[in-house]
């Protein structure tokens, strides 16, 4: 008896990752990202380990990122749709490239592992299009932004691949920005707006729900489509050493679309930490846009207190959601503000770094301790819900 139930447990818990595969996704995710951030303490520590600058990097986008995106876009994309969920395989084959490519950068073949990454967004691409022809409605209109992001990833990871051993040449700098700038950012302003109006209990646009698409919704995509591309050429931009003139179109573009389309009026704790993130990123690039010469630590503005926060706050209401906790999200989390202020400081002692050369590995240091605690936190308080199957759901 005991075997039948735990073979129906295994079998219901399997349907839920198909149906849900945030539930494989973002346990692993932030798994990748506590290694991609522990290698800094390793090589410092005088582990023997090489120099972990490009291993570290892959972690956090491909693996710890990656992650994420996968598990929110495979859950969210065919409700939104009203398409049929992930199958088994497609779950797995997507699951199994995105480790191999996180093991192959921790061995130090990182072209083997861009490769994989290439392959597995390539896989997870064709999942999503497969459910966007496959729907019965149709998606919000900026998660165009989605799709230019996924294709970013995919050429990025491509020109990096290709050009491994030419890091200073164009061809890798422009994939490095598609692949760990653009493949984030632009599926996060994408779903940002629609997101927000989720938490905020908000009415949604006033499209009529049909599967073809209305003009309305295809000029509000093509103004979306266009801050993309801005931002995108933006980079580009900046690769042929004009840094400043990039920074302010790419500033002005993120500045336009957060103005116009993420909501600002009434209060909630997860609408609040998301909006902080998002205008963290925008912060971030404005130092890069004011002081080139920080650009590494403006970055790391955009990455940890943007990207990263974001990407735990908005697991936070999937996992909460989806596990039968949603009244716990009426009242401010004591774990994800510590969350929070431990990814602050982060922010600050890695920024910092840069600014005072004497002391610069004891900031760095710092900065890694304080992304790993809150991290730890975030995986104590989050991650056992993800094995909670809410089947009123």
């Amino acid at each position: 008896m005991s075997h039948k139930i735990d073979k129906h447990t295994r079998t219901q818990f399997l349907r839920a990752c198909c149906e849900e595969p945030f539930r494989v996704f973002f346990p692993t995710g932030a798994l990748l990202g506590v290694f991609g951030v522990s290698l800094w303490l390793l090589f410092y520590s005088g582990a023997g380990i090489a120099y972990p600058n490009i291993a570290h990097a892959r972690l956090m986008v491909e693996g710890f990122m990656a992650s994420f995106i996968f598990g929110f876009l495979g859950t969210a994309g065919p409700r939104i749709t009203s398409a049929p969920h992930f199958s088994l395989s497609e779950v797995g084959i997507i699951f199994t490239l995105d480790l191999l490519a996180a093991g192959f950068h921790i061995g130090g073949a990182d072209r083997v592992g861009d490769i994989c990454f290439v392959v597995c967004l390539l896989l997870f691409t064709r999942a999503l299009s497969k459910r966007f022809q496959q729907r019965k409605d149709s998606p919000p209109p900026n998660f165009i932004l989605v799709a230019l992001g996924l294709v970013s990833g995919i050429v990025g990871a491509t020109l990096v691949a290709y050009s491994e051993t030419a890091q200073y040449s164009r061809t890798y700098q422009f994939g490095s920005a598609l692949l760990n700038e653009c493949f984030v950012l632009l599926p996060v302003l994408g779903v940002a707006p629609f997101f927000i109006a989720r938490l905020l209990d908000l009415p949604m646009p006033d499209l009529p729900e049909s599967r073809a698409l209305p003009p309305r919704w295809k000029q509000q995509a093509a103004v979306a489509g266009f801050i993309g591309i801005a931002i995108i050429v933006s980079f580009w931009i900046d690769i042929v050493n004009l840094p400043r003139t990039g920074g302010w179109i790419r500033v002005a573009a993120i500045g336009s679309y957060v103005a116009a389309q993420l909501p600002f009026r009434r209060r909630t704790f997860l609408a609040n930490c998301l909006r902080t993130g998002i205008l963290s990123i925008l912060t971030g690039f404005i130092v890069i846009a004011l002081l080139p010469i920080y650009r590494v630590g403006g970055l790391h503005i955009v990455f940890i207190t943007g990207f990263n926060f974001i990407a735990f706050t908005v697991a936070v209401r999937v996992v909460f959601g989806h596990s039968g906790n949603l009244s716990q999200l009426q009242k401010r989390l004591w774990f994800f503000i510590a969350t929070s202020a431990l990814l602050f400081v982060a922010m600050f002692s890695r920024f910092t770094a840069d600014l005072a050369p004497h002391a610069r590995l004891a900031h760095l240091l710092a900065g890694a301790i304080c992304w790993l605690l809150a991290a730890l936190i975030w995986i104590v308080k989050v991650i056992p819900k993800v094995a909670i199957v809410d089947l009123e759901n």
